[in-house]
């Protein structure tokens, strides 16, 4: 088919990217998103074989890409719980229980998914240097809470951070 090569020319592209520790095009276009870009294509082919059904085609190839770009922002999200390795998080969502604290926790979440990818990448495998990163920073976000007057909150980032130091 007409998407061989393309994916082939990707595939062949991406192979130093994996090994630096970046994402790969797999990464990113998964399996329901290539599925609608290539049902949208073959639509696309079609509708220029068969000019009389061309609105009705034209309308599938919307729904497709509408479907394609849902999967990929949903998905999107997923790769964010990748962030971090599986045991911090677990204990992280175990801990925290308050509204507020679980709102700073997110937070932090945000701000570590910024990082460049060789900074994710150490944060994902869980060295020291990224866990005393994560500490630090779940301090500050404590200190931030207590400064704006939400101690219980702040006392629950501290718990955490106390498990997370004490983690191997």
């Amino acid at each position: 088919m007409l998407c061989g090569p393309f994916i082939a020319g990707v595939t062949a592209s991406a192979g130093p990217a994996a090994a630096q520790g970046g994402y790969t095009w797999q990464d990113v276009l998964t399996n329901k998103v290539l599925a609608c870009i290539v049902a949208a294509v073959a639509l696309l082919i079609i509708s220029l074989v068969l000019r009389g059904l061309l609105k009705v085609i034209s309308l599938a190839i919307v729904a497709l890409l509408l479907a394609g770009g849902f999967w990929f922002f949903h998905d999107a999200g997923n790769r964010r719980a990748e962030l971090l390795p599986p045991k911090w998080a677990a204990l992280a969502e175990k801990s925290l229980q308050s509204p507020k604290a679980q709102a700073a926790w997110r937070s932090l979440q945000s701000d570590l998914s910024r990082l460049p990818k060789d900074a994710r990448a150490r944060l994902a495998a869980g060295t020291d240097d990224a866990k005393r990163s994560l500490l630090s920073r779940l301090e500050a976000k404590a200190a931030e809470l207590r400064k704006a007057g939400s101690k219980p909150e702040a006392a629950e980032l501290s718990r955490l951070r106390e498990s997370l130091a004490e983690e191997r």
